[in-house]
């Protein structure tokens, strides 16, 4: 599913967005596994691709989605909160398979869109 849906995006857009947040979580994540193939392998590809740097009003929205999320109980890390500042910012959805904490940050009232291609569309 997720790779006929990333195939379907290409198609249409030509490459994939990610925040430079999301790229260091992705080759933080095989560093860690020591998958030095895979490492090499994802950061070319994700060099074809357009990587998209928070700007400064992109830390004060994740501040304040972080702070509202505490108040309604869920703790989450600054990284989704600026993964989520600069998708808002951007106006786009926010594909990802971490749908929880992204989720609520939706419950704050926050108008992000999250699209999860490990999901049926609906």
């Amino acid at each position: 599913m997720v790779t006929g849906r990333a195939a379907q995006y290409a198609h249409e857009h030509g490459v994939f967005s990610f925040t430079s947040v999301s790229v260091h979580e992705i080759l933080y994540g095989l560093e860690l596994k020591g998958a030095t193939a895979q490492t090499q392998r994802m950061g070319a590809w994700l060099g074809r691709n357009n990587e998209i740097a928070p700007v400064p009003a992109d830390y004060t929205g994740a501040a304040s989605i972080r702070a509202r999320a505490a108040r309604h109980g869920a703790t989450l890390e600054m990284a989704d909160c600026l993964i989520a500042a600069v998708a808002l910012r951007l106006e786009r959805p926010l594909v990802t398979g971490n749908t929880d904490d992204f989720r609520a940050i939706q419950n704050t009232g926050a108008p992000l869109v999250v699209d999860n291609w490990r999901e049926p569309r609906r």
